[in-house]
């Protein structure tokens, strides 16, 4: 059997915050530069997530000090429904780092704190290209086509 090293680290944003301003940037770059949002703002909300509570939380994956991804842990992530709560957001890996377990590493990770702290189930929103990834991890979609994008569960395992 192949034994596969992991190469890059995951660390709670708390613990590496040198990064928050390339986090901002990219979640900036991604999801919020053509709405009119300014990076400003962004990196504001990305610092919240610097709190000593579980949500809401960031993980970074980096090596050797380089940033490779990461994403956030926050209590809702989609205006459409308020009431679902905790959710994994603003998933990112650097492109040239895709397809080397990273995203994977982080939505795990992220779910498995909301399940220590106590949350039965966490949630997700994805487009129809982003779906698959999510469903190969377990995830199973709640609705389709809400705002354009699917709205996704991971239940605790042993809660369903």
């Amino acid at each position: 059997m192949e034994s596969l090293e992991r190469t890059f680290t995951l660390s709670e944003m708390s613990k590496t915050p040198d990064f928050i301003p390339t986090i901002a940037h990219r979640i900036w770059q991604a999801w919020w530069r053509d709405k009119g949002v300014l990076q400003d703002e962004i990196e504001v909300k990305v610092r919240a997530a610097l709190c000593p509570e579980a949500v809401p939380t960031a993980f970074v994956a980096h090596r050797n000090g380089t940033y490779l991804g990461s994403a956030l842990l926050i209590e809702s992530d989609f205006a459409a429904r308020p009431h679902l709560t905790p959710w994994v957001a603003a998933v990112w890996t650097e492109e040239v780092q895709r397809r080397e377990g990273i995203g994977t590493a982080l939505v795990a990770r992220l779910a498995q704190l909301a399940f220590e702290s106590g949350h039965s189930r966490v949630y997700l929103c994805a487009s129809d290209d982003n779906t698959p990834f999510y469903e190969k991890m377990g995830w199973r979609v709640l609705e389709y086509h809400v705002k354009q994008l699917n709205v996704l569960a991971l239940d605790k395992p042993g809660s369903s």
